[in-house]
């Protein structure tokens, strides 16, 4: 028997096929817009083949979404505006506690998260005693029905595990669990954003009752102002507090520094001046340095008067230079008489002689008169002399006192300096005093004035409609999701698709060539066997008309006459092809045989409705003669040879001499013997048969024997040496094989109307 090559892979584009056909390969298509055409092809191929999953996907998500969202809770949600103010009046000029709030960005972020904020969030459930409301607080609703708490994952988990591990809670503990519960259900429903570039933050609340959300809106808004004055006035208090404080302090600090400068003052004697420039060892100092310079200056002149009184009595005018230096009028006085007498002397002397009495009374007058001047004189040079000392002592005393004045003074100036930094230090503590308490007088004027930093300008109402759920938009997102998500399976299907879906891709994969397809009766047509008697214009005859006539050109001389139909694997529609096949051929007047060597599934004759009493087991083990083993089809007139019941093992029957002999004798007298072969993967019968038979004819069900099944079944038919005529597609759904980009696609789907199904 000849053999035909498997081919592991489709045998186009080679590199001789390339150089044979010039630069450009002939499988590239550089037609974009017929590659286009052909993606939106396979892909509308796609959506057509896979219509039912991706239907029951669609009707299933979107019924689901459906109840889901008729089932939830309609919520109301109720919006209030608060505009941040960014404009201040200012009544007086001094800077506040807490200063106002600059409205940037930062600003207005750190404002939401403080209406955001589980702390603001307990005022509003203790304002409103939510608590008490079972849409916040889970512990105070009514149980679900049953069927909704078996449908809750959590209800899954055995009680014991989520008891494991658990830590007991006082009830003050349980209760502010609870308390955090609500609140977190609070900010659940609670929406607080900026409202784009603007000054305004608008908060919104969803609740399942109108009046409710409406209620809770404006109260988070109310308590959001009456927050921000509290703030204010605790920091007021805050400020003032410490500022009593603190002054308490600092004016017994003003106190004891002040008083410390006065005693350091009054220790060192350093009382001020009505100046508050010079102490009193100052002003002394100065007088006393005045009066030193003073009496330097006497006694220096005095000193003068002695040595030029001292030098002039001493001189040849004597007497009269002295008078005439001192001024004195008694010296002057004696002087004019000395000079009244001379000149009397003279007179007397020219007048009397020198030997008269009153010339000599008058020299004893002159010489008594000189020794009183001289007298007078030494007089007076005593007395300058005593004026001289006088004048000494005093400087002296002058200089100790001024010595005396200027150590006491820089003694003080020593002690001015500690004194200075004790006067900075009361000053300093008294300006603080004096600042803190113009302060607390402020901070208590603005204490009135507070006002807070932010303004509704617009109240919640009570809303009219729901907001959620937004059933149309529910709707339309889970018909988008469970069409994308049927899609995404039918491409998942499309690609986890394990078989052939037409010959030729068989054909590329294997090298054999393709023998057609065989479509699949309708679910109540009857056997295969029957309806293509029934229907001898059906398509699923004409298929049977093809694969004959496909046989005659393989066979044009009619030397191959042993047809085996194999298969893979059971349930492949074998058995069915090889009967309808059989009746086809008897039907066009050929002279068929059709024998069932399925020695181990015995089906045709159920099939045909013929008995099984002698069948081929009973020819091949010699129990029974040709003659009486062969039935014939009374519809047909085709002839039959049934399995039997033979006792012997079918391996050895069918690779026996007598399988060989009786094939030999079918031959002579027969146009065309029809063998059923058993699946070639399953038992061993079968790769004898294809040894034995001219041609074979291998069966593979579309689109359900897994590719690696039928090529592992054709492999075993070659390996024996079956001669492969061809492949032939059975139970083919020709509507599905429609949609398919095949070359194939819609070979009886495309022209139904030529068939009577």
């Amino acid at each position: 028997m000849a053999t035909q090559e498997l081919q592991e892979q489709p045998r186009r584009n080679t590199p001789e096929s390339r150089r044979g056909s010039g630069s450009a390969s002939p499988g590239i298509s550089y037609d974009l817009s017929a590659s286009a055409a052909s993606a939106v092809r396979r892909t509308t191929g796609l959506l057509r083949r896979h219509k039912l999953l991706i239907g029951t996907v669609i009707v299933l998500g979107t019924g689901l979404a459906a109840l889901v969202a008729f089932r939830m809770t309609p919520l109301y949600t109720a919006e209030t505006l608060i505009m941040v103010e960014h404009r201040k009046n200012t009544v007086l000029n001094f800077e506040g506690v807490v200063s106002d709030m600059t409205p940037d960005i930062s600003a207005l972020q750190s404002e939401v998260a403080i209406l955001k904020s589980p702390a603001f969030a307990e005022k509003v459930v203790a304002k409103l005693k939510l608590m008490n409301d079972p849409e916040f607080n889970s512990a105070l609703r009514p149980p679900p029905p049953g069927w909704l708490a078996a449908l809750n994952p959590r209800n899954w988990i055995p009680d014991s595990w989520k008891s494991g591990g658990t830590v007991p809670l006082s009830p003050e503990e349980v209760e502010r669990n609870q308390m955090t519960s609500v609140v977190n259900a609070v900010l659940d429903n609670t929406s607080v954003r900026p409202q784009g570039r603007s000054y305004v933050i608008a908060v919104s609340f969803d609740s399942e009752d109108p009046r409710k959300a409406s209620l809770i809106t404006n109260t988070m808004a109310d308590l959001y102002l009456v927050d921000q004055l509290d703030e204010k006035f605790k920091a007021s208090k805050r400020a003032t507090q410490w500022l009593e404080e603190r002054l308490a302090d600092l004016r017994k600090e003003a106190q004891t520094t002040g008083d410390a400068v006065e005693k350091y003052r009054t220790e060192h004697g350093l009382t001020t001046s009505s100046n508050n420039e010079s102490t009193v060892v100052g002003q002394q100092l100065s007088q006393l340095n005045t009066d030193y310079i003073l009496a330097r200056t006497k006694r220096q002149e005095a000193e003068t008067k002695l040595r030029d009184v001292t030098a002039m009595a001493n001189s040849p005018r004597g007497a009269s230079a002295v008078g005439d230096v001192l001024g004195s009028p008694l010296i002057q006085a004696l002087r004019e008489r000395e000079v009244d007498l001379q000149r009397q002397i003279a007179d007397a002397t020219n007048r009397y002689g020198a030997k008269h009495p009153m010339l000599q009374a008058l020299q004893s007058q002159l010489r008594d008169l000189q020794g009183q001047i001289k007298a007078d004189v030494g007089k007076i040079v005593a007395n300058l002399s005593n004026e001289v000392e006088l004048a000494k002592g005093r400087e002296q005393g002058l200089k100790a006192s001024l010595d005396q004045a200027e150590a006491k003074q820089n003694q003080q100036q020593q002690a001015t300096v500690g004194l200075r930094t004790l006067e900075r230090d009361a000053s300093t503590a008294q300006a603080m005093y004096e600042s803190l308490l113009t302060r607390s007088q402020q901070i208590a004027a603005q204490t009135d004035m507070r006002q807070p930093d932010a303004r509704v300008v617009s109240e919640a109402s009570i809303p009219l409609d729901p907001s959620q759920p937004n059933r149309k938009l529910i709707l339309l997102l889970a018909l988008v999701a469970s069409g994308t998500l049927g899609v995404l399976l039918a491409m998942l299907r499309e690609r986890s698709d394990g078989g052939f879906r037409s010959p030729h891709q068989f054909e590329l994969a294997t090298g054999v060539r393709s023998l057609g397809i065989v479509p699949r009766i309708p679910r109540f047509g009857g056997s295969p066997a029957a309806y293509v008697v029934d229907k001898p214009i059906s398509a699923f005859a004409e298929s049977m008309q093809n694969l004959r006539t496909s046989l005659l050109l393989a066979n044009p001389d009619g030397r191959h006459r042993v047809i085996l139909f194999s298969s893979s694997v059971p349930g492949e529609g074998k058995s069915s092809v090889a009967a309808a096949f059989a009746r086809t051929c008897a039907n066009a007047g050929q002279r068929t045989i059709l024998v069932d060597c399925d020695l181990r599934r015995k089906s045709l004759h159920e099939m045909l409705g013929l008995s099984n009493n002698r069948g081929l087991s009973e020819v091949l083990a010699g129990t029974a003669a040709l003659e009486e083993a062969i039935q014939v089809d009374p519809r047909t007139g085709l002839h039959v040879i049934v399995a039997g019941h033979g006792p012997s093992l079918p391996q050895d029957a069918l690779g026996s001499s007598a399988m060989h002999q009786l094939l030999s004798r079918l031959s002579v007298n027969y146009d065309r013997i029809v063998l059923d072969s058993p699946p070639v993967l399953a038992v061993s019968e079968g790769k004898l048969l294809a040894a034995l038979a001219d041609q074979t004819v291998f069966i593979v069900r579309w689109g359900m024997t897994k590719r690696g099944t039928a090529m592992a079944g054709l492999k075993e038919v070659i390996e024996a040496g079956g001669e492969v005529v061809g492949v032939l597609f059975s139970q083919v759904d020709t509507r599905r094989h429609a949609q398919y980009e095949f070359p194939d696609s819609g070979r009886y789907h495309g022209y139904r109307r030529y068939y009577a199904n």
